[in-house]
């Protein structure tokens, strides 16, 4: 009879994992499940950050877990402008970052009476985030003492409170460590783990081009976070305080420009719609403006070297009131110095 009361209440016990798309994440939630413990997988969605959505369904699927997505929204844009524990290579708050994401995983746990919180995380895999201390300075951060586990490396870890109280067993958990990955390929191999993505650089945080974007977005105002969602694409160039231009440099990056802008935004296209989409971005833009603006679509067109051309332009509010404008040439100098 004692050992039917402990299975049950083994059954009840209900973790929080933070589901990623990538191996760690994956392997995480495979051990956890295979501790016996009911897995709810929850995956953040970063447009521009390093987490595939698509390959997180698939791992979870595979897995057989449960899986929610949660969107990163205008709070987290005030954490990438001003960080409490800084930047790393470019403007990727790692360590604050982490604190907002398992916060929240945190609410999501007490939401459905889960025990803990567990992540992908392996002590010395990457020096901003996974270095001991900064470890510690998340868990603490998050209100989550005693309550996170990670179990990769938990073996190199002092025991969690779900360890200590025997919610989960400590001998199943790992002891990986460090930069190197072939112990994860090879527990994926043992487990039949394939729906993973490959790691990759990062988030596009790290990456400096997108950094300047992000920063010059955050320093002149935003307007929603779906405008930070379109930095990915295209070339972007600061004109003054108040105006950007963003020029498509395909045919899938002026749909999605299209797609991303601000019913505010104007929309400066070839009469035939054949070349680049340059999107302004700000106000009831002046003629001067929309001059410039159909000389950098020309400039980064089959026509550069033609005569200025007569380009469209329309408000993005106002698809169906469409005006033309001459354009004014645009020389290298002046695109360099402009450019974001």
């Amino acid at each position: 009879m004692i050992k039917e009361s402990h299975q049950i209440q083994k059954n009840s016990v209900k973790a929080v994992g933070l589901i990623s798309g990538g191996l760690d994440s994956t392997l995480a939630a495979k051990v956890v499940k295979d501790c016996g413990i009911d897995v709810y997988g929850v995956y953040f969605a970063m447009p521009w950050g390093c987490c595939d959505k698509t390959k997180a369904i698939e791992a979870a699927e595979h897995i057989g877990i449960k899986f929610i997505v949660l969107q990163l929204d205008e709070r987290y844009l005030e954490i990438v402008r001003k960080p409490k524990f800084g930047y790393g290579s470019a403007m990727n708050p790692c360590v604050d970052c982490r604190i907002h994401m398992f916060s929240r995983a945190a609410q999501y746990m007490k939401h459905i009476g889960a025990n803990f919180v567990f992540t992908g995380e392996v002590l010395g895999q990457r020096p901003m985030s996974q270095m001991r201390h900064s470890m510690k300075k998340i868990e603490q951060g998050t209100g989550l003492e005693g309550k996170l586990l990670r179990p990769l490396c938990a073996q190199h870890m002092d025991p969690t409170i779900p360890e200590q109280e025997g919610l989960i067993d400590r001998n199943q958990l790992l002891s990986m460590v460090g930069r190197s990955r072939k112990e994860q390929y090879k527990l994926a191999k043992e487990m039949n783990i394939t729906e993973f993505s490959a790691p990759a650089g990062g988030c596009s945080l790290t990456d400096k081009n997108f950094a300047r974007r992000m920063k010059d977005t955050l320093d002149h105002g935003y307007r929603n976070f779906r405008e930070t969602i379109a930095l990915k694409w295209g070339r972007h160039f600061r004109i003054n305080q108040n105006y950007k231009f963003v020029v498509g440099r395909d045919a899938d990056e002026n749909i999605n420009l299209l797609r991303y802008a601000h019913r505010e935004d104007y929309v400066v296209q070839f009469i035939n719609e054949n070349g680049p989409t340059l999107i302004i971005k700000g106000r009831e833009p002046n003629e001067d403006l929309l001059a410039k603006a159909a000389g950098i679509i020309q400039r980064f067109s089959k026509s550069r070297e033609e005569e200025p051309i007569k380009a469209k332009y329309f408000a993005v509010n106002n698809k169906n009131d469409v005006k033309f404008i001459k354009a004014k040439k645009i020389t290298e100098k002046e695109l360099t110095a402009l450019k974001i």
